[in-house]
């Protein structure tokens, strides 16, 4: 099984991954054929990845693949976070213990192995459906950051409110330099959330150098804001919008350069494993092999399957330091 961006080029080719309506409902199943019908569909409803099943691979069971989020728990998250985005279309108000128990279900179910990854298995039908899914996997990411920061849980908490709403201003006018005013008056109207809360979300488009809509710079930028920053900017890059893999959205990422911290950098990028499982590479020795796996403490080098006189060898980066990956095959 492959990690693959979903072209046309993969007609004829069996999926590795059920793919799921924003409702729960079975869009496509593990191991159905993609047609080319198929792949249009899936690609007009906002998937851009897919895990395939390769012909030729006999060891797919060696491919260690889990959700960082089940996503029978995801699918009801996001049935509440509509539910919680409607009340604001007709309320105008954003109800805290809601927002809470979305935060709180996330932390209690979150999957923190190296082996998880945010997968793409859930179509997008409206702007609406988008929102709720784009909003979830900001605020996952954001906690798994605010967790290798250490956090205690009331930050974390915290934190993931903010992210979870980051963009909840977009329900009354979609402008970047509105939108966060909106949504911090939203928030600031509910005395449930935090100052550290909806000053996040005033603020998650800041960057560091001062080119944000509200110019603000460096130390002046509230922590959480630039952990939701960051982790926009990546689940964006990653979605329909970017459409690229992981490795090329955070190679564009470190290439803003001064336009984001530093040390948040450091913590994303231990947060996000570049190369995902089944993803297939050529090593800088020539050899053309599979991720089957990821190392915890360094995102950039995992253990790479390569097929070598008829036998698999394995070459895990972490010790092989001679060894790195210098393209990436799709």
């Amino acid at each position: 099984m492959r990690l693959a961006i979903l072209t046309q080029n993969l007609e004829g080719k069996i999926l590795g991954n059920t793919v799921y309506n924003e409702n729960g409902v079975l869009f496509l199943k593990e191991g159905s054929v993609l047609t080319l019908t198929a792949i249009k569909r899936l690609q007009n409803m906002g998937i851009n990845t897919v895990y395939i099943k390769d012909d030729d691979n006999d060891n797919d069971n060696e491919i260690i693949v889990q959700e960082t989020i089940e996503t029978q728990i995801k699918l009801k998250l996001i049935k509440l976070l509509k539910e919680i985005f409607n009340d604001v279309k007709v309320k105008n108000y954003v109800d805290y213990d809601k927002a809470y128990e979305i935060i709180d279900t996330i932390i209690q179910n979150i999957n923190l192995s190296e082996n998880a990854i945010l997968i793409n298995n859930l179509t997008k039908s409206d702007s609406l459906s988008y929102l709720s899914i784009h909003s979830i996997d900001v605020a996952i990411l954001s906690i798994i950051i605010g967790t290798n920061k250490k956090y205690d849980m009331k930050k974390i908490i915290n934190l993931g409110l903010a992210a979870l709403l980051h963009d909840v201003g977009k329900l009354i006018e979609n402008n970047k330099e509105h939108h966060t005013i909106l949504g911090y008056n939203l928030l600031k109207q509910n005395s449930m959330f935090k100052p550290t809360t909806f000053t996040a979300v005033y603020q998650h488009h800041e960057m560091e150098d001062g080119s944000g809509p509200l110019g603000l710079k460096g130390d002046n930028i509230f922590e959480f804001a630039k952990i939701i920053n960051i982790s926009d900017l990546y689940m964006n890059l990653i979605s329909k919008e970017g459409n690229v893999l992981p490795h090329e959205a955070i190679e564009r990422i470190s290439a803003l350069g001064n336009k984001i911290n530093s040390e948040i950098y450091r913590n994303f990028i231990s947060s996000v494993y570049c190369y995902p499982n089944g993803l297939r590479v050529i090593l800088n020795n020539g050899l053309e092999g599979l991720v089957i796996a990821q190392n915890k403490n360094m995102t950039t080098r995992p253990i790479i399957r390569v097929k070598e006189n008829g036998r698999y060898n394995y070459y895990n980066l972490e010790k092989e330091l001679t060894l790195f990956i210098e393209k990436v095959i799709l």
